[in-house]
Order: structure tokens, then C-alpha cells, then sequence
């Protein structure tokens, strides 16, 4: 499978940044979304998944709790932000 930097924006349904490192929240797809975010990690260098969480949030629409995994890694925000 050929994997791209840019791949990274496809990963996960939000991305935030937690002291100057980017996080990626999943769902139901998160197993098959770690694999793919470890091997892109490996493209822009020496970066990787720190750890894994669970992410549990409201949903205010329906009112039930719900539950994502939160992927935490060692790649800077700016260069997230910075991807096209």
C-alpha cells in the first residue's frame, strides 16, 4: 500500500493539539486507523503513537455518552497544520 504525508489529514474525525503535539480522535475504525496513522507517522521521520485513550464525549443531539479513541503522537502541530 503506497501511503502519502498528506494521508494524515484522512485519519481520524478531529484533530487537535495538546502541548505542541497533535492528537487524532477515531471511531469505529480506530484499529484499522492506528495502523495506517503509525505507517504515516514513519514519513515525516522519527515519529509515532504515543499512546492510545479512550475519548468519551456527549452527544448533544442525541443525548447518548459516546466513545472514540484518542491517538496521541510526537508530531508537532505546526506540522500538521502546515500539510495541504
Amino acid at each position: 500500500m503506497k501511503l502519502y504525508k498528506e494521508d494524515i489529514k484522512k485519519i481520524g474525525n478531529t484533530a487537535f493539539h495538546e502541548d505542541g503535539l497533535t492528537n487524532i480522535i477515531c471511531g469505529d475504525t480506530a484499529n484499522i486507523e492506528e495502523i495506517l496513522l503509525r505507517n504515516i507517522l514513519e514519513l515525516f521521520g522519527d515519529y509515532e503513537i504515543l499512546s492510545s485513550e479512550d475519548f468519551i464525549w456527549d452527544n448533544e443531539i442525541t443525548g447518548e455518552e459516546m466513545y472514540d479513541i484518542v491517538f496521541k503522537t510526537n508530531l508537532p502541530w505546526d506540522i500538521y497544520m502546515n500539510i495541504k
